[in-house]
């Protein structure tokens, strides 16, 4: 497993999102609320 890792070690960079982007998605997912109800899921987005 350690040969797996090291050979593709130079395919990946470290990407770094803004603080609007964070604060963006942390206020999206607070704001989302998922109902399941049976067969059906009702998905709510409450501002």
């Amino acid at each position: 497993m350690e040969k797996i890792y090291s050979k593709h070690e130079k395919d990946y960079r470290i990407v770094k999102a803004c603080a609007e982007t964070v604060k963006f998605l942390l206020d999206y997912s607070k704001a989302l609320h998922v109902v399941k109800h049976k067969e059906l899921t009702f998905e709510n987005i409450l501002n």
